[in-house]
């Protein structure tokens, strides 16, 4: 195999083509000057439609005032899109709020298992572990 691979590389002469008769493919001629560069850069830019250039500072404006356009509006729990703009969050709620409902989902899964368990349904040791914690989740939501 190695002296195959040796008569090949002998054969083929600098600069000819490969035993499989395709040619090299070609890549885009870059040129060579950076002005020119530059201007065809520029030509592909000018040729895109709407293409605004902006500063920093002009951007930043813009920025602060999309956001105060935004503070202005005001919320309201309808759907409609409009000048009022649609509510997309609900209000923050509290921290015993959130521990109250964390509480109640696992209740929920804990009976949602005994109900398995009844139906004859094997559980593993994970499951097992939450149904043993039925008492203290309740203790603690009370």
């Amino acid at each position: 195999a190695a002296a195959r691979l040796d008569a090949r590389t002998e054969s083929r002469a600098m600069g000819q083509q490969s035993q499989s008769g395709r040619a090299r493919t070609k890549r885009a001629p870059i040129p060579n000057s950076p002005a020119v560069r530059k201007a065809i850069k520029k030509a592909a830019a000018d040729k895109k439609e709407k293409t605004i250039v902006r500063s920093y500072a002009e951007k930043k404006r813009l920025k602060q005032e999309r956001a105060a356009r935004f503070e202005n509006v005001k919320h309201k729990n309808n759907t409609n899109f409009g000048s009022e703009g649609m509510k997309l969050k609900a209000e923050a709620k509290g921290p015993m709020e959130v521990r109250y409902r964390a509480l109640a989902k696992k209740l929920r899964q804990i009976q949602e298992l005994e109900a398995k368990k009844k139906e004859g349904a094997s559980l593993d040791q994970w499951q097992l572990a939450k149904l043993r914690k039925k008492p203290f989740v309740k203790a603690e939501i009370r």
